[in-house]
């Protein structure tokens, strides 16, 4: 058996699966049809291959005094610059599909802030974020392997549904989630349902990847990942239901250290404008998890978003440093830390034909700290986007969101062959 492996060996050995069967010579029937097609044209109609250069620089002001973050002990840089070519590629023959994302990543970064003032860094690693081999024994029914960024749910905040990884990344689009292991089988009947069998072998890139994007979750988890648990393997049964105007996902789950879970999620458009939606689950350890949201999109295309989360599970002391050291929070898998949240979003395209907005506000409503987020995108041409994110927090210094950072800004660029 082959082995992937991460780094520049790995690329190039992605880069041969994918590419090296097509300089066969072979001779294959088209189906339905009365010519002959080589094996080189087959598999060059089913090759897709895209490069992404991303660039974006990073300031942030550190909070002083912070109860989290004492003279800065987390060392969170004060600047921060990066480019991270990212390789996609894709190959589907016959009743085989491989693909590979083969990323690069050069960071430096500067601490202005505490114990470590005035230090500079910076890396430059390759390694596989994804990777997949997905085989389809009949029309119906096909089976996988490999590492990816699994996502489902309609939620905005965060996906409390998913019983592997919460976070959805949707507080910044332009940072890649890590990619996790996973083995699936799913069964297709027919248009209404469909069933997945999907096992979490490994952790892959979790807690792994370098901190830039600006999550302050991320940033204390950092300190926190070495002395939380080891990962366990995972697995989940996923029914999907969807009918005309509405949708509906359970998701039973199984963690090896923490047990069974029951997930769900749906959604139903009321109307054209309206969507009302709800996500959530409970573990065996009656820890419960719940989203409510609505979406209304008004009639010359702004979009606006309202939705309510509670954690059963979330920080309910006083000083949210108390149940770090306790560990009560795990940061590694809860993108959000206390218990009670109210998010709104605001969502307009094509402002001034190529500008999009999105704009965000996600407040505490245990220890009234807020976050605002404000994503601005422009599409110059169909291979260039500029883009700016700024955060502000708001809170006192034990606050979830007041603890860590004043503000931050994110501005960068892409440009996609």
């Amino acid at each position: 058996m082959i082995k992937l492996r991460t780094g520049p060996i790995g690329c190039l050995l992605a880069i041969t699966l994918l590419v090296a069967p097509a300089f066969s010579a072979a001779k294959v029937e088209l189906t339905g049809g009365g010519g002959e097609e080589s094996l080189f044209d087959e598999l060059k109609r089913g090759f897709y291959s895209r490069i992404n250069i991303l660039t974006f620089g990073i300031t942030q002001d550190v909070k002083d005094n912070s109860g989290l973050n004492p003279n800065n002990a987390l060392l969170v840089p004060r600047y921060q610059a990066i480019i991270n070519p990212r390789v996609d590629l894709n190959l589907d023959f016959r009743h085989l599909e491989l693909g590979v994302k083969e990323r690069f990543l050069f960071l430096w970064q500067r601490i202005d802030d505490g114990v470590r003032k005035g230090d500079e860094n910076s890396l430059g690693q390759f390694y596989l974020n994804e990777w997949f081999a997905r085989y389809r024994l009949s029309d119906e029914l096909f089976v996988s392997y490999g590492r990816e960024n699994m996502q489902w749910g309609p939620s905005v905040l965060l996906s409390s549904s998913n019983p592997f990884y919460e976070e959805n990344g949707r507080n910044n689009p332009q940072i890649e989630l890590p990619g996790l292991g996973y083995a699936r089988a799913v069964w297709i009947p027919n248009a209404n349902w469909s069933v997945s069998f999907i096992a979490n072998t490994d952790k892959g890139r979790l807690g792994r990847q370098k901190l830039f994007g600006l999550n302050q979750s991320s940033l204390i988890g950092a300190t926190q990942r070495s002395s939380q648990q080891g990962f366990q393997p995972a697995y989940a049964l996923k029914i999907d239901w969807t009918g005309t105007g509405k949708y509906l996902s359970f998701i039973p789950a199984y963690r090896e250290h923490t047990g069974y879970r029951f997930g769900a999620f749906g959604g139903w458009n009321v109307s054209d404008a309206l969507l009302l939606y709800g996500e959530g689950a409970i573990s065996q350890h009656q820890d419960f998890e719940a989203q409510a949201g609505a979406a209304y999109t008004f009639e010359d295309g702004p979009t606006v978003n309202l939705e309510y989360y509670h954690s059963g599970k979330g920080c309910r002391r006083e000083q949210l440093r108390q149940c770090f050291l306790l560990g009560e929070v795990n940061p590694l898998f809860d993108p959000l830390f206390r218990r009670d949240y109210l998010m709104g979003q605001y969502t307009e395209t094509k402002i001034w034909r190529d500008l999009n907005l999105n704009v965000r506000v996600v407040h505490n409503l245990n220890d009234n700290s807020t976050r605002l987020i404000g994503n601005f995108e422009y599409e110059v041409n169909d291979h260039v986007l500029f883009y700016l994110i700024a955060n502000g927090f708001t809170g006192h210094r034990d606050s979830e969101f007041g603890s860590i950072l004043t503000y931050s800004l994110f501005v960068g660029g892409t440009y996609t062959f």
